[in-house]
């Protein structure tokens, strides 16, 4: 076989695991695989012009996120994530392709992990999200070392209009 036929099957079966994980609902934070991830509501209407993303959830890292009109912002880019077996955490492959913008809804849950928040959660392990308002999530991810902030993996919940109604990081230690 070839190389190029077996990079080909490669990303052939790579594209039909995560297609699995997607239907199946696997996935979720390194502990406590077994919770099921919220369902995004279908809009039975036709995504808003310049809305790609409008009723699907996305697997994204964050470049930078501001506060414009009164709305939070987001420059996003598609990225993997795969179960590390060795350390059971998260691998995240930042993708290559161009950044979007995407907006936050007023009403958004941000959901916070470890390295995202920080470690001062009393009381609370690291892996476990913890709401957070949408102002603070900005100052947390502008704060973040720039290797945090690139190797920082988002899982977002789009609406029927594109908004981002559900933000939440995913654990890495």
């Amino acid at each position: 076989m070839t190389a190029a036929r077996r990079q080909a099957t490669l990303r052939l079966l790579t594209a039909l695991a995560l297609g699995t994980l997607v239907l199946t609902g696997c996935g979720g934070t390194a502990e406590g695989r077994a919770a099921a991830p919220s369902p995004v509501e279908a809009s039975t209407t036709a995504p808003a012009d310049g809305a790609p993303f409008a009723g699907t959830k996305q697997f994204v890292t964050i470049d930078r996120a501001w506060a414009e009109g009164g709305l939070t912002k987001l420059s996003v880019r598609l990225a993997e994530k795969k179960v590390n077996t060795q350390f059971d955490t998260w691998e995240i492959i930042p993708g290559t392709g161009d950044h979007s913008t995407v907006t936050l809804a007023k009403d958004a849950r941000v959901l916070l992990t470890v390295p995202v928040r920080g470690e001062d959660a009393a009381g609370v392990r690291g892996s476990e999200p913890v709401p957070t308002p949408q102002a603070e999530f900005v100052t947390l991810l502008t704060r973040l070392e720039p290797r945090n902030r690139r190797g920082a993996g988002f899982d977002l919940s789009f609406d029927g209009e594109g908004r981002v109604v559900k933000l939440q990081s995913l654990y890495r230690p």
